[in-house]
């Protein structure tokens, strides 16, 4: 009787490991597919993130072939369709959509400092610094800015750019930085790009998206003119910011709006508005207002079947007549 058993033990032994060869089977035959799958899905996706990047090539081109043809003249009209709103253009399987915006209308976070070495002293305090300092303190009234916090940034703003490790009141330096998990240092240099707000004590991303809009980073430490021709209502505070407190956002608004259709001819237009004319100005006040622009953002949004893709860039307009690209992003869009 025993013997009888044993063969029936042996033949459920193979039983059960054929089973679990079967499912060992099974379990590679799933992992494969799935990486097979993700394999064809990573060749298309590359496929098409390749695709999208020389279409967003071919759209800035273009885009700049159009800046270059109007930016040149004397004056930059408002009435512009490449500066009013966003192009549109269908390819296959998608659309690209490209917008060109003046680069001149927003507060140069570099302006705030001078970034150097020992020379730095001795041209902190200079009057290019202090009006970009005034323009800040005016600006943040204008847009309702908690002032607090408004001045703690300032503060660490500078901080970010000098090379000295002398913090300013509510500023902070390489001490700050080193508390935090990961540390970090300043940079001590001019900011590369308008997030690296987002490094500093008191920047949260609520504050970020209060303030965004109204800044930006030149790679030169001076404060853009203000092209009064491009300048939208709704920008209104950079204007009164401009004149240190001297024309309210309200009054710059209505200079806004009653300006000339196409913009004004020539800057002399713009100092005969009779809110402007009132205003005692300087030679260097007058020079912050212009009819002309230096600087453009360019970005290009490309979709592409199920993926959407975007390239932007900051473009300046050299003294030649040329436009030198400062620096590139492209990615997925967020």
């Amino acid at each position: 009787m025993t013997g009888d058993r044993k063969p029936d033990m042996e033949r459920g032994a193979a039983l059960v490991a054929a089973l679990m060869l079967v499912a060992l089977m099974a379990a590679v035959s799933v992992q494969l597919v799935d990486l097979s799958r993700f394999a064809v899905f990573r060749t298309a996706h590359a496929s098409d993130r390749a695709e999208a990047y020389w279409s967003a090539l071919g759209a800035r081109e273009f885009a700049e072939g159009v800046v270059l043809a109007t930016a040149r003249e004397e004056v930059l009209r408002a009435d512009l369709p490449w500066l009013r709103e966003a192009q549109v253009f269908p390819i296959e399987r998608g659309t690209i959509t490209g917008r060109v915006r003046d680069g001149n209308n927003c507060l140069n976070l570099n302006a705030l400092a001078v970034a150097g070495g020992a020379e730095e002293d001795a041209v902190s305090g200079s009057p290019d610094v202090e009006r970009a300092r005034s323009m800040y303190d005016q600006l943040m009234r204008a847009i309702q800015a908690p002032p607090g916090a408004a001045q703690r940034l300032k503060a660490q703003i500078i901080d970010w750019i000098d090379a000295d490790t002398r913090p300013e009141p509510g500023g902070a330096e390489d001490e700050t930085y080193q508390r935090y998990i990961p540390p970090y240092r300043a940079a001590n240099q001019r900011f590369s790009e308008l997030e690296e707000l987002l490094a500093l004590p008191e920047m949260t991303p609520e504050f970020y998206a209060a303030l965004s809009p109204w800044l930006c980073v030149r790679p030169a430490g001076a404060q853009p003119e203000l092209n009064v021709n491009t300048l939208r209502i709704d920008q209104a505070p950079l204007l009164s910011a401009v004149f240190d407190g001297r024309l309210s956002p309200a009054d710059a608004e209505a200079v806004l709006f009653r300006r000339p259709p196409r913009g004004y001819d020539a800057v002399e237009d713009f100092w005969a508005d009779p809110l402007i004319a009132r205003i005692e100005l300087e030679g260097p006040e007058r020079e912050a207002i212009t009819v002309t622009s230096r600087w453009f953002e360019m970005s290009v949004e490309v979709e592409l079947g199920d993926g959407r893709f975007t390239l932007s860039q900051l473009a300046e307009l050299t003294d030649g007549g040329a436009l030198y690209r400062h620096h590139q992003r492209f990615g997925p869009a967020t």
